[in-house]
């Protein structure tokens, strides 16, 4: 069987277990607690199953094994690196789920999953050289082990924080997998190749369910399985890859989850706060606050994830204007919706565009609408962007009804109505009233 067909056969499978096992597998969540329960952090008022992720796992681990047990042009060490992956996801499942389950500290999770990522590195899963564009060839030594441990950090963290709406991290999950299934194209990368396939098409089918419906969630056992998978993916791949353009991709397509960690962190230390505290100014709650509706949010950071991850891949592949363009296409996307709702903030709201973009790129942190100096929650939130998509609404329909398209002046200074023009009287009236003495 070829590398391309073999590819197919893993997303296919990937997909539609994930497709089909994820309503089934919400029913199972909530019979045993694992929902989400809710809260002013929250947008649904029911609880919701977070079991997305444990099938998004099952589905990934059945598609690898297929693809190990199918596939000719697997080479031998996939098998073992395959294993170690798959046991260290395993742990980071049940770790999710004791978190979806009781809310562990942070102290907790951070702790616990440091010692999966030791366990990683042990296991021969590492970073040991790196090579950046046009630039030579690096052996790390020693320090490779470290820089390998906070990689694991970085991207489960990264992924279940930003976790916020339906859809986001799943999709940014897809489109990171879909960056590395290109890359993995250039050499060609059989390992690469095929965790690539089974990552997208396992998220992909998981979307299905979540993306604008919400009927299940990917909860903290999904969004960090996700971020250790992909992040071992992209290890894994770069064991072949001299340039390390797995690495190099694959960060650039985690350059939101990043944005939004570093900027929390650094307004949670200004505030006096502990960096590892949950709060709502996420960048998905300020493109809320800004106007934008939960969807239009995600497609905005959908395409900012796809603009970076092309810009990277325009840099170290060989077909860099496809790239290039279609990150391009995306930052066009963004730049059209964000427009867009700046120009019905006009009308509905007093910020100023500074105010609005600082706010946006965290450097502010409100935009002086809050309510007892306290940040409101998420369906608050979206309540209010409700509201004022309402109100334009009307607006706009009334200056519709009225004729006002353009603009219209003030009342004052419209032109006074023109006086009645008098009915001129024919000659032949005239004569007769002379005669009657009128």
């Amino acid at each position: 069987m070829t590398t391309a067909v073999c590819a197919l056969l893993t997303t296919i499978v990937a997909g539609g277990l994930a497709w089909l096992l994820t309503p089934p597998g919400a029913k199972v969540g909530l019979k045993l607690g694992l929902a989400d329960l809710p809260s002013s952090r929250r947008v649904r008022a029911r609880a919701v199953p977070t079991t997305g992720g444990i099938v998004v796992f099952l589905a990934i681990a059945v598609s690898m094994v297929v693809a190990v047990r199918f596939c000719a042009g697997a080479p031998p060490e996939f098998g073992a690196k395959l294993r170690a992956l798959l046991l260290g996801a395993t742990a980071v499942v049940i770790l999710g789920m004791a978190d979806d389950r009781m809310n562990l500290k942070p102290l907790v999770k951070l702790v616990s999953q440091t010692a999966i990522a030791v366990a990683m590195v042990a296991a021969g899963v590492g970073i040991d050289h790196m090579r950046f564009v046009l630039g030579p060839t690096i052996d790390l030594g020693w320090f490779g082990y470290p820089l390998t441990v906070l990689w694991f950090l970085a991207f489960m963290n990264a992924l279940n924080i930003i976790d916020g709406l339906d859809g986001l991290a799943g999709g940014i999950a897809a489109i990171t997998a879909g960056g590395l299934f290109a890359v993995s194209m250039l050499d060609p990368n059989p390992i690469l190749f095929l965790m690539g396939a089974g990552l997208f098409g396992a998220t992909t089918g998981f979307l299905v369910h979540n993306y604008g419906r919400g009927t299940v969630y990917l909860g903290d056992a999904g969004s960090m399985t996700l971020g250790f998978l992909l992040a071992g993916g992209a290890i894994i791949g770069a064991k072949q890859d001299a340039a390390s353009t797995t690495l190099l991709v694959a960060a650039a397509c985690m350059t939101v989850p990043a944005f939004d960690v570093s900027t929390s962190m650094v307004r949670r230390w200004r505030k006096g706060q502990h960096v590892m505290v949950a709060d709502r100014s996420h960048v998905h709650h300020r493109l809320i606050r800004f106007g934008l509706s939960p969807r239009h949010a995600v497609l905005v950071l959908w395409a900012a994830t796809v603009f970076f991850g092309g810009q990277m891949l325009a840099l170290v592949t060989s077909h860099g204007l496809i790239y290039v363009l279609a990150s391009y296409v995306a930052l066009a996307i963004v730049g059209r919706i964000l427009l867009n709702q700046r120009r019905k903030n006009l009308r509905t709201t007093e910020r100023g565009i500074r105010d609005e973009f600082f706010y946006l790129i965290g450097a502010k942190d409100s935009v002086g609408d809050e309510k007892d100096g306290e940040e409101p929650g998420l369906r608050d939130m979206i309540v209010e962007q409700i509201r004022r998509e309402a109100l334009y609404r009307r607006l706009e329909r009334n200056d519709r009804d009225q004729g006002k398209r353009r603009f219209v002046p003030p009342r004052d200074v419209q032109e006074p109505p023109q006086k009645p023009v008098e009915r001129e009287i024919p000659v032949e009236e005239e004569i007769a009233a002379e005669e009657r003495g009128d």
